[in-house]
């Protein structure tokens, strides 16, 4: 507001300065005329060889008419100034020259307006002065300065105070989205700010805020749900480890103590394992997962992690690699072994008698499908299946089944690595389907 008050103060000062200057200006170029008129006029008279006395002054705007000689004596004049010595002290050759004097021996000491002709008549050189009193336009000069300087404060204040109003309505949505913000706290990141009906910046920053709060919001929820599924799921273990180790200690006669050390490190184990699945996760969420790069055969991962999974399932599930190909991406081996460990352990514990492996190059992708003939997979948990803690068999306990952490850390681990992941029905069972980019052999 100060700024703008500054700026329009500037500009009308200059304003009234040019219109100052422009209107003093204009009428001393109407009084030159005059004076030029009435010098003209006098030179006539002169020139004819008669020296009127006094002199008629022609204008009735025109003050004094003086004629004086080379030596300085008066040789005529008019009648407002008969008698007088010489008033005009300067003088001058060839056209007639207009100045502007003050303090001059007669009126009240405003200023005058004088121009000064040099003519030769019959009795010699002379110099006609004619000169006429600026009062009435020191006056109206005057008068205008007065209302100058009277309407431009006003209007100053004016400006300050629309300027004052528009900018306090303009900011008032920013002021409402401010405080609103003010009083958010963790505690309350459901809150939102106001968004005003204007498509305008404003508008388009309070939208902004709003989406922002949103995603704060989300991620408070999913951090929440996070660490009390996390506490869940290692309460769990815990407590088996705990309540074996108090029986034991409770009846050390008749403890088998490594049948209960077997025990304790089962559940320690899966402790472990859950602790690794959640690191694996939280680095996923603060910088997302780091990874060399660098060519992998994913076949060989594939086979790899089949043969691991055929020596520890039972012995009625079969594992078929036989459409397993050679594909070649670019990424983190270890990265990608886990990966695939998570997605055949997965279908491992829901198949009935086979798991079916198959990767083959399409186009620019490696598409690798693991496929079970288990219960399968509803629609409507295809997705969320992916999400943390999840399980949609009711049938797993918490025990026997996985953490509920593996397809989470799945997809987590393809999206870093450029892919994707899908669930199919595969009638019987699930087909989990994940389409990596290769590379070029050359490379």
């Amino acid at each position: 507001m100060l700024a703008a008050v500054l700026v329009v103060g500037v500009a009308l000062c200059v304003a009234s300065v040019l219109l100052i200057v422009e209107l003093d200006n204009s009428q001393l170029h109407g009084v030159d005329g005059a004076l030029r008129l009435e010098l003209n006029s006098v030179a006539a008279t002169l020139r004819s060889g008669t020296i009127p006395t006094p002199l008629q002054i022609s204008s009735q705007e025109t003050s004094f008419i003086q004629v004086v000689s080379d030596h300085g004596r008066v040789l005529a004049s008019s009648a407002s100034v008969e008698g007088e010595p010489r008033i005009v002290a300067f003088t001058t050759k060839g056209p007639p020259e207009f100045r502007t004097l003050t303090n001059l021996p007669i009126g009240s000491g405003s200023r005058y307006r004088v121009a000064a002709l040099a003519i030769k008549t019959p009795a010699g050189r002379a110099v006609i002065y004619v000169g006429e009193s600026l009062a009435t336009i020191d006056h109206s000069v005057h008068v205008l300065l007065i209302g100058l300087l009277t309407v431009d404060p006003i209007l100053l204040l004016i400006v300050g105070a629309t300027v004052w109003w528009l900018i306090g309505r303009a900011l008032s949505p920013v002021e409402a989205i401010r405080s609103e913000v003010d009083e958010i706290t963790a505690s309350a990141l459901d809150r939102r700010v106001p968004e005003p009906a204007v498509d305008d910046e404003i508008g388009r920053l309070s939208v902004t805020m709003n989406a922002m709060l949103g995603r704060l919001e989300d991620a408070s929820r999913r951090q929440k749900a996070f660490v009390a599924d996390a506490s869940h799921e290692l309460r769990s273990p815990l407590a088996a480890a705990q309540a074996e180790l108090e029986i034991s200690l409770a009846h050390l006669d008749l403890t088998v103590w490594p049948e209960s050390a077997r025990a304790v490190l089962g559940d320690i184990e899966r402790v472990r394992r859950i602790v690794d699945d959640l690191s694996v996760l939280a680095r996923y969420d603060e910088e997302g997962l780091s990874r060399v790069e660098v060519p992998v055969d994913l076949d060989e991962i594939v086979l790899q992690e089949c043969t691991r999974l055929q020596r520890i399932i039972p012995d009625d599930i079969d594992i078929d690699i036989t459409a397993v190909s050679g594909a070649r991406v670019e990424g983190d081996p270890e990265q990608l072994g886990r990966a695939i460990r998570n997605l055949l352990d997965n279908a491992a514990r829901h198949a009935r008698h086979r798991v079916r492996v198959s990767l083959e190059r399409v186009t620019n992708d490696a598409v690798l499908e693991v496929v079970d003939d288990g219960l399968g997979i509803s629609l409507e948990d295809r997705t969320r299946i992916f999400d943390r803690f999840v399980r949609v068999d009711e049938s797993r306990s918490r025990s026997g089944g996985g953490s509920g952490l593996g397809l989470a850390i799945v997809n987590a681990i393809v999206s870093a690595h450029g892919g994707t992941i899908e669930v199919l029905d595969a009638n019987p069972g699930a087909r989990f389907i994940v389409r990596i980019p290769v590379v070029d052999q050359e490379n």
